[in-house]
C-alpha cells in the first residue's frame, strides 16, 4: 500500500483546516435594534370605561389607549420589526402565542406569530368578553368567553399577514396580530428594543410598522456571523395625524362579514345577544344586560 509522503500530508491537513475555516465562516447573527420617536409623544387618549362598571372598578387610575406608547426618552413600543426576503424559512414555535383578555384590556397590544403556530385566547376577567378578528387571509373567529377562561385554542393561521382584532362587548378594546412565515421578526419591548435572532450571512430588508406611525425600511447584511448595524427605526409623531395605516390591516370601523355576532357596538341589547350565544339560551332583556355590564 502506497502510503502519501509527509508533504503530501501537510498539503492534505491544510486543505482540511482549510475547508474547516470556510465553514465556519457562515454564521448566524442576532440583529438588534430600537425604535424611537422623534420629538415628543402625542397625549395619550384616556380610555372611558366608565359605563362598565365591572372594567371601571379594576382601575382606580385612568387608563390610556396603547395605539402610541413611548417613555420619556421618546423609545417606542409595539413596532413590529420583520426580516423581508424571498425563501427564508424556520422551525415554527412549539409553545402557542396568546391574547390575554384581562382588566378588559387585550395583552399583548401587538403579537407576532408565524404561520402554524398555535393561538389561544385567554379571559383573565371574571366576567363576559368576546374576540373578534378581522382577518382576510386567514380563519377568522368571533368568540365570547362568559367567564375565566385558561385558554381556548383559535385556528392557526395560514398565511403572512396583519389583522385588527376587537372586542364587540367593549368596545374600546383593540389589539394587532401580524403572522410571519419565518421566525425572524420581533416586537419593540418597553425600551423601544427589538431582537431578531439567528439570521443567516445575506442582505436583508428589515421592515417596520406600526399601527398608526407608518412603515419604514432599512437595509442590512449579516456576514461571519454579525449584521453589520444595530439598526434605529425613528418615527415622526405628527404622522399619528395621518389616516390610518390601513395595508391588510382592517380596522373595526370597517364592514364586518356575516357573522353569528353582532358587529360592534350597539348597546346593552347587543352584549345580552352575545353572551345568549355564548350560553346557548335565549338573549336577555336589556336590564340585565345592562346588569352584566
Amino acid at each position: 500500500m502506497h502510503l502519501p509522503s509527509r508533504s503530501n500530508q501537510s498539503w492534505v491537513i491544510a486543505a482540511a483546516a482549510s475547508a474547516m475555516l470556510g465553514l465556519a465562516s457562515f454564521g448566524f447573527a442576532d440583529v438588534t435594534g430600537s425604535a424611537k420617536l422623534d420629538g415628543k409623544a402625542p397625549e395619550p387618549k384616556t380610555i372611558d370605561m366608565s359605563g362598565v362598571k365591572e372594567c371601571n372598578d379594576m382601575h382606580p387610575d385612568p387608563v390610556a389607549e396603547e395605539s402610541i406608547v413611548a417613555n420619556d426618552k421618546g423609545e417606542l413600543k409595539n413596532v413590529v420589526v420583520v426580516v423581508q426576503q424571498e425563501g427564508l424559512t424556520g422551525e415554527v414555535p412549539k409553545e402557542p402565542a396568546v391574547i390575554d383578555q384581562q382588566g378588559c384590556q387585550y395583552h399583548p397590544h401587538v403579537l407576532a406569530m408565524m404561520v402554524g403556530q398555535d393561538l389561544q385566547v385567554k379571559n383573565s376577567d371574571p366576567f363576559l368578553h368576546n374576540i373578534h378578528s378581522l382577518s382576510e387571509k386567514n380563519p377568522s373567529f368571533n368568540k365570547a368567553q362568559p367567564n375565566k377562561n385558561d385558554g381556548e385554542k383559535m385556528e392557526s393561521p395560514k398565511s403572512a399577514e396583519t389583522y385588527h382584532v376587537k372586542c364587540d362587548v367593549h368596545p374600546w378594546m383593540s389589539c394587532y396580530v401580524a403572522v410571519f412565515d419565518h421566525p425572524y421578526f420581533s416586537v419593540t419591548d418597553d425600551n423601544g428594543k427589538f431582537d431578531i435572532k439567528g439570521l443567516p450571512d445575506g442582505d436583508y430588508t428589515l421592515h417596520a410598522w406600526h399601527e398608526k406611525l407608518g412603515e419604514q425600511d432599512q437595509k442590512i447584511t449579516v456576514k461571519d456571523g454579525k449584521a453589520d448595524k444595530e439598526v434605529t427605526f425613528t418615527f415622526k409623531p405628527e404622522s399619528a395625524m395621518a389616516p390610518a395605516q390601513q395595508g391588510n390591516v382592517r380596522l373595526a370601523s370597517e364592514t364586518n362579514e356575516a357573522t353569528d355576532m353582532p358587529a360592534c357596538c350597539g348597546g346593552d341589547s347587543k352584549a345580552a345577544s352575545i353572551a345568549a350565544t355564548a350560553t346557548k339560551q335565549p338573549a336577555q332583556s336589556s336590564s340585565v344586560a345592562a346588569a352584566k355590564n
